[in-house]
């Protein structure tokens, strides 16, 4: 049973992360490129910048007119440009206030959040996948040494690299460069560590723990069969042939004191 599921667990990991990959990196389509209220004000400054220049050509349409000296013009046109820098460096501002309420771990929208999330996250996957892969199969890759180590070293550095690329890409930059660094890459070790180990703990605890109801099932029999078989053997030959009594009572000698050693062995490997 405990075979079973782990095969039919494994398939549906595989088959679940398979998704998971393909849809990761489609997340973004679905969400707008700006929040709404980015696009309402950057229509407001659109508009502003239209008006502007609507009084830049009605400026213009004066002065040839003659309906204003060129000195009023230049004088008119530098206020001009003094109110619109003014006033376009307010809605900027404000701009960027409403950008900064909409941010996503950093990140202008949610959308530019999940299109760099979602090209990392199927890294992350894979290293899964290679490392139950690897658990499902390790006593067949045992075989071959060179390829049992060969696939350690490769989930190691998959999980590294995945969850060094996805630190990265999170983490704001807030220190100093190296410092940065060597904080991600301290992460991404923990990281990657703290992951094997737990799956490798929960795929191998049902299989210790099956082993071990095993052994002791195992040990109960050997009892049971000493007290109703070994013994009961033993009885009907001595009536038999009464002259076999000293060699019977040597081979129960014998195999008490193999089944003591034997008991032994087996108490010290599931403790273990």
């Amino acid at each position: 049973m405990t075979e079973n599921k782990k095969k039919v667990f494994t398939s549906i990991f595989i088959v679940i992360g398979a998704v998971i990959i393909f849809i990761a990196p489609l997340l973004h389509i679905n969400f707008p490129k700006k929040p709404e209220e980015v696009k309402l004000f950057q229509e407001k400054i659109n508009t502003f910048n239209r008006l502007k220049n609507k009084e830049i050509c009605q400026l213009e349409e004066s002065l040839k007119s003659n309906e204003i000296t060129p000195l009023e013009y230049i004088e008119q046109l530098e206020l001009f440009n003094i109110d619109r820098s003014v006033e376009a460096n307010l809605l900027d501002y404000q701009l960027s206030q409403i950008v900064n309420k909409h941010r996503y771990f950093g990140f202008r929208t949610l959308r530019v959040f999940l299109i760099g999330f979602g090209i990392r996250l199927p890294y992350i996957l894979f290293s899964f996948i290679i490392l139950f892969l690897f658990l499902y199969s390790k006593d067949k890759l045992k075989a071959n040494v060179y390829l049992y180590r060969s696939i350690i070293i490769l989930y190691s550095i998959s999980f590294l690299i995945s969850f060094y690329m996805i630190i990265w890409f999170i983490l704001p930059q807030d220190l100093p460069i190296t410092a940065y660094h060597i904080l991600i890459m301290t992460l991404a070790i923990l990281s990657s560590w703290s992951s094997v180990s737990l799956v490798k703990y929960y795929y191998n605890r049902d299989t210790n723990f099956l082993l071990s109801f095993r052994i002791k099932e195992l040990i109960h029999f050997i009892t049971i069969s000493r007290k109703n078989y070994v013994l009961d053997f033993a009885v009907k030959a001595f009536h038999a042939n009464p002259d076999l009594k000293e060699d019977i009572q040597v081979k129960l000698e014998e195999y008490d004191e193999e089944l003591e050693i034997t008991m032994k062995k087996i108490a010290c490997k599931d403790e273990s």
